[in-house]
């Protein structure tokens, strides 16, 4: 496909388990980013998208400056960028009504904004916390106003950081219960009032409750970047999520809208292995991708 598509890859596809919840703890040692790095060329993907544990792990809040400057000459080597950085989802809050707790995250988003900073990264991944978790009707439920508020003040807050370090807070809607309408990620982004925040959005995520094509018009270029996935609506729980172009996602009308703003940014698939054959997926989501690409070329022939 032209070269003007970012097409991206989240590392968790590389993992050896299906489990989509699951961590990065199939990356062993530095050296297996060379392989993966390796890998995502040669299938046609020309960015992957790190994961971030907390504490521990290769790549962690912990890991030192030596191993993130590998790690980036491991990407430069195969000609893959890093486009942003996914933090561990749900391991901090800013929505928590512990102060403690608050603090805590606003640690762990500015320790991300440095590591990332240090592999070349345009952004990381923020997810702000939850009202309640609707794959866990148990966990105490946070007030939806309170979490507004304690969200804007944080992403205030380190958005001084990642500006001091050129990096963007990328805002990700997902099952939080919280931040539920386009409009009111649009608000959000806008009350922060820094070119150093803006949105990830991703397409399955969302789907469930809106249109994917619908955000990324109303968001415009406050989306710096997509995680692909698909879902169907008629299943409504986390089985919910399929295979790109095999869900209720219109990609016809996502590449439409996307060609009319002037999208620029990198598109992640976010995809796990399959339970059988896992690393087929690789290959499956590229080809997709591939189809999706000229969905918006075919617009514009028209």
């Amino acid at each position: 496909m032209p070269g003007k598509y970012k097409k991206g890859i989240v590392i968790r596809a590389f993992a050896d388990s299906p489990n989509f919840l699951g961590g990065c703890s199939f990356i062993r040692t530095v050296d297996d980013y060379a392989d993966i790095f390796r890998r995502a060329r040669s299938i046609g993907f020309t960015g992957v998208q790190p994961y971030l544990s907390i504490d521990e792990g290769v790549l962690s809040t912990a890991t030192p400056s030596t191993v993130l400057r590998q790690i980036r000459q491991f990407a430069s080597d195969e000609g893959i960028d890093i486009p942003s950085l996914e933090i561990a989802p749900l391991e901090y809050s800013f929505t928590s009504d512990s102060e403690a707790e608050r603090r805590r995250g606003m640690d762990i988003v500015n320790r991300s904004v440095d590591i990332a900073a240090e592999l070349g990264a345009e952004g990381i991944l923020v997810i702000p916390g939850y009202v309640g978790k609707m794959w866990d009707p148990q966990t105490d439920q946070v007030d939806y106003e309170d979490a507004w508020n304690r969200t804007l003040a944080c992403l205030r807050e380190t958005s001084s950081r990642a500006a001091a370090c050129n990096v963007s807070l990328l805002v990700e809607p997902i099952w939080n219960m919280f931040l539920l309408s386009p409009l009111e990620m649009r608000r959000l982004v806008d009350e922060v009032g820094s070119p150093h925040c803006g949105v990830l959005l991703d397409t399955g995520n969302i789907t469930l409750f809106g249109f994917a094509e619908q955000w990324l018009r109303i968001l415009g270029n406050r989306v710096r970047q997509i995680h692909l996935k698909d879902f169907r609506r008629a299943v409504g729980t986390i089985h919910g999520f399929v295979p790109l172009l095999a869900g209720d996602v219109n990609w016809t009308a996502l590449a439409d809208v996307a060609r009319r703003i002037g999208f620029d940014g990198y598109w992640i698939a976010e995809q796990f292995p399959f339970p059988h054959c896992g690393t087929s997926i690789l290959e499956v989501t590229s080809l997709a991708m591939d189809r999706i690409f000229a969905l918006q070329e075919e617009d514009q022939a028209r």
